[in-house]
């Protein structure tokens, strides 16, 4: 349950529906399983366990919410290597040329013929509405899953107001300045970090690498941008920044997590909620430091 990949939104008005509401809401597009010639579903399903009932969990003021997809897998090489067959038997039949417009006609009678038997890939995505704070928080890996995510819950139950962060000065700025001049109060470098040469697209890797080193500076006078920085937020956790504001591979610190050491472990539903409670404040905290830090605008 604790989120990796942050995606962020901003809620531009308070959310208006209450937990039952949602709930309501999410169970009219309830996740259904691929159908036989179906290439992909997306539903909502129990954030706490697919074989529950509940599709919402509310604690600390944020709401928990859980999308499943299934995708249908068929490798591009059989398909290839079945059209190019069906094409060949279709020439030599008929002693004629196959033509782009055909060969597509077959290439989707043949997905068509392998979907009911294909491989079924499912995965599920995470995301809270912090009602207090008005954020959207999405875990997802890549940007089209979250969109994908986004898609989902504004079919569900309609626009309410959640805004990717957008800076009102360019981000990159402010994380090659923190690599030259140091970091915020509290903020520090990990020493990963990933430059790159917005002319020619060549990229330079760091990891495990001490600030001072001479090259970083090199490179930012010869024109680098920092495309992605590690940092530590106070002891809290550990993640990597980009550009965009999207925040990557978060751990958090062995200390924070010790926290609810102490709570039941005989009742699952309580250790849950403590630390879904415990990540949304503290992921609270960190969102509004990004959002102060990086001059994100309102609207």
């Amino acid at each position: 349950m604790w989120f990796r990949n942050l995606h962020l939104y901003r809620l531009s008005k308070s959310f208006e529906l209450s937990a039952d509401e949602l709930a309501e809401k999410l169970d009219d597009k309830r996740f259904q399983p691929c159908g036989r010639q179906a290439e992909e579903s997306v539903g909502w399903i129990s954030p706490i366990h697919r074989e529950r009932d509940y599709l919402i969990h509310a604690g600390g003021g944020a709401v928990l919410i859980c999308m499943r997809r299934e995708q249908k897998v068929i490798p591009a090489s059989a398909v290839k290597e079945a059209v190019e067959e069906k094409v060949k038997a279709v020439g030599e039949s008929m002693g004629r040329k196959v033509y782009s417009k055909e060969k597509q006609s077959i290439k989707e009678d043949i997905i068509s013929q392998m979907l009911p038997k294909a491989f079924v890939r499912s995965t599920h995505i995470w995301a809270y509405i912090d009602i207090k704070r008005n954020y959207l928080v999405l875990n997802a890996g890549s940007a089209s899953v979250a969109d994908k995510f986004f898609e989902l819950l504004v079919e569900t139950i309609g626009s309410f107001g959640a805004i990717k962060l957008v800076s009102e000065e360019n981000p990159a700025l402010i994380l090659n300045h923190w690599l030259e001049e140091g970091l915020p109060d509290g903020w520090e470098l990990t020493g990963d970090y990933e430059l790159k040469d917005p002319q020619d697209e060549r990229v330079a890797k760091f990891k495990d690498n001490e600030s001072e080193n001479g090259v970083l500076g090199d490179l930012l006078a010869d024109g680098y941008w920092v495309n992605k920085l590690g940092i530590r937020y106070k002891g809290l956790l550990k993640a990597v920044i980009q550009p965009d504001l999207q925040i990557k591979n978060i751990k958090f610190m062995d200390e924070l997590l010790a926290e609810n050491d102490h709570v039941d472990g005989e009742d699952e539903m309580v250790k849950f909620d403590a630390d879904f409670v415990l990540m949304t404040q503290t992921l609270g905290e960190f969102i509004g430091e990004i959002i102060h830090l990086f001059k994100v605008s309102d609207s």
